[in-house]
């Protein structure tokens, strides 16, 4: 057995949780593209990165319950880009429960008060109305994970992300004080507990342990507006830019490193890369990437 499939094996195994059909994801991520998709409407260009990649039924199977984890960690509107847009959620829903999915969750471990921001970004009402359940953390719903990392070894998480068939992580893409930018590796900081500021010490290096010994199914990546500068939070429209664009892939690397590209910089410049790309988490050469991008 090779050390990258051992060290898989044996961390879902120490969550005495298993994720069932994760290895089936492992089969067939390599082989999909990353889809890059522009257009005018958030809804629209979720719907059409979802059809481009082959359809929700190549991640989704029939009876699946799927956790869907945006970024809901602040008190802020859709338009100040700090929140995953309520739309791209709206439309994941719908294409997981029209693939068969049992049920659909909506969850996130917020910085500012839950009420607060599931409310005033647009996601809970959305997510209802689309037919999830929309469900705020529990501290008494904790339990340790090992992740086996080199930074994030053994760490709290809401046994509701390991109690689910199918893991949907979906970022937003911003501006991050401490790490530079916060994507789809860095979103995974949500399906934490406990004290999350000391992970900020080699902050590279920990995203990549969280995102390798966490794995996910699918990354949306929500770029339609993002936030340049003063982030995570944000605020201020004056720095949000709008982009119009939607990234999906089943691999949370390369979804990363294009939308690194996507915001205008060289995703080799950004430790989390180098460190995923130390696992062989996949390729951080775009140029290396089965990118598909369509205009719409």
């Amino acid at each position: 057995m090779k050390r990258r499939e051992f060290i898989v094996q044996s961390t879902i195994a120490t969550s005495s949780l298993l994720i069932p059909g994760f290895m089936d994801k492992l089969s067939y991520a390599a082989s999909l593209p990353v889809v890059k998709i522009e257009g005018e409407s958030p809804y629209t260009i979720t719907n059409k990165a979802i059809e481009t990649l082959g359809g929700m039924g190549k991640i989704i199977s029939k009876q699946d319950i799927v956790m869907i984890k945006p970024n809901i960690g602040w008190n802020r509107s859709v338009e100040q880009a700090a929140t995953t847009n309520p739309e791209v959620i709206k439309a994941l829903i719908e294409m997981a429960l029209n693939a068969g999915a049992k049920k659909v969750i909506v969850m996130d471990n917020p910085c500012h008060k839950a009420e607060d921001t599931y409310k005033r970004s647009g996601i809970e009402e959305a997510a209802k109305k689309a037919g999830a359940e929309v469900r705020y953390t529990d501290e008494n719903r904790l339990v340790t994970h090992n992740f086996k990392g080199e930074s994030l070894k053994q760490w709290p998480v809401f046994k509701d992300f390991l109690e689910v068939d199918k893991v949907i992580n979906v970022p937003i893409l911003k501006h991050h004080g401490s790490a530079g930018l916060t994507i789809a590796m860095k979103n995974l900081y949500g399906i934490l507990g406990g004290n999350r500021g000391k992970l900020h010490r080699d902050m590279g290096m920990g995203i990549a342990d969280l995102a390798y010994g966490f794995k996910t199914h699918l990354t949306v990546v929500d770029a339609y507006r993002i936030l340049k500068n003063n982030g995570p939070i944000g605020g201020r429209l004056s720095d949000v830019e709008l982009k119009k664009t939607i990234i999906a892939s089943t691999n949370i690397l390369e979804a990363d490193v294009v939308a690194i590209s996507v915001f205008g910089l060289n995703p080799a410049n950004f430790e989390f890369i180098q460190a995923a790309a130390e696992k062989n988490m996949g390729n951080t050469d775009l140029s290396k990437i089965n990118l598909k991008s369509l205009k719409i």
